[in-house]
């Protein structure tokens, strides 16, 4: 597709000084004290239950750390973090420069982040469609790209959003993003212990995030029924694609109504 300004405007906290990466990597569930400078990666931050807290993008640098969280949620990230900053040589400071995301189109290399010109450029690209996240410079003459494009890309890529799809008392084998933002091999980091758990017996949870193939579409908010039984509702929608989190005991492949329109669930990728 062409490249076009997305609707929505990523947040970042920039961690700086001489303690930034080890003081992240005893937080967040990856693994980033081994990273190169100049890599981008996926992470959570779980509150101390194992709950999710923040969906991030992490920004790998020398001597310094951006986490990409979204529209809106800035300031609860620095706030968050900032109370963990005890006898730490680490600066936390939202970026206040001008920022906007780039929907189809990446002009670094696939999971990278440089400085081009005094503008930072970060990929993070869904599956679904390449994204950059541009910090300074003049923003591009570019038409925005439809919301309802938008979602359906997100949705076909099966990225949720904080307090739309998921929220505070989701655990984080719900979302399907287990493998690309935890690592399991790392010492010990916030919530580690219920995700640990978790793992230890198969990743067995009560709900699952789903892709729904609505045979008509249908509103947020519809709750979904197998015969009888709620399991589930509708959180996102565009088109004839859905998002929602759906009770274990419906399988990817299933039949179920929303409101009496028909709808096969999908796994997410």
């Amino acid at each position: 597709m062409e490249p076009h300004l997305a609707p929505v405007t990523p947040e970042v906290v920039w961690f700086r000084g001489s303690d930034a990466v080890s003081f992240l990597n005893d937080l967040i569930s990856q693994e980033i004290g081994t990273l190169e400078p100049g890599t981008v990666i996926r992470s959570l931050l779980l509150g101390p239950q194992g709950k999710l807290m923040f969906i991030l993008w992490v920004l790998r640098g020398d001597g310094e750390v951006g986490l990409v969280t979204e529209d809106g949620r800035g300031d609860d990230l620095v706030a968050t973090l900032s109370r963990y900053r005890i006898r730490v040589d680490v600066d936390i400071s939202m970026d206040e420069d001008n920022r906007y995301l780039v929907a189809g189109e990446l002009t670094v290399e696939p999971g990278t982040w440089a400085v081009t010109e005094g503008v930072i450029k970060a990929d993070l690209s869904w599956d679904s469609l390449p994204r950059e996240l541009r910090i300074g410079g003049d923003k591009p003459d570019l038409t925005e790209i439809p919301a309802g494009e938008y979602d359906l890309a997100r949705i076909e890529a099966g990225i949720p959003t904080m307090d739309v799809d998921v929220d505070e008392k989701t655990i984080p084998q719900e979302t399907g993003l287990v493998a690309e933002t935890i690592s399991f091999d790392k010492g010990c980091f916030l919530g580690q212990e219920l995700v640990a758990r978790l793992d230890s017996r198969g990743g067995r949870v009560n709900r699952h995030l789903r892709i729904l193939d609505l045979d008509d579409p249908v509103a947020a908010g519809t709750s979904l029924r197998s015969g009888d039984k709620d399991v589930g509702t509708v959180t996102t929608t565009s088109g004839n694609k859905g998002l929602a989190l759906v009770w274990r005991e419906v399988e990817p492949g299933d039949r179920i109504e929303a409101d009496g329109v028909g709808v096969t669930v999908r796994a997410v990728p």
